[in-house]
């Protein structure tokens, strides 16, 4: 899952995204303060998995 919050003066506004495609995409129109960030549920994934998404994450 992919959120994406924005912050305004005094307002938060998070919007949640099945795909990283369709939250890029709203991340480009949306103005303001912003953040885009991947939701990853632990036990979804075995411990392989998630140390690999952990050696290659990054931040931007």
């Amino acid at each position: 899952m992919w959120v994406i919050t924005v912050y305004a003066k005094n307002d938060i506004q998070m919007y949640e995204f099945d795909n990283q495609e369709e939250a890029k995409e709203s991340f480009k129109k949306l103005k303001g303060n912003k953040v885009l960030s991947e939701v990853i549920y632990y036990n979804d994934f075995d411990s392989n998995l998630i140390e690999e998404a952990y050696l290659n994450s990054r931040v931007s």
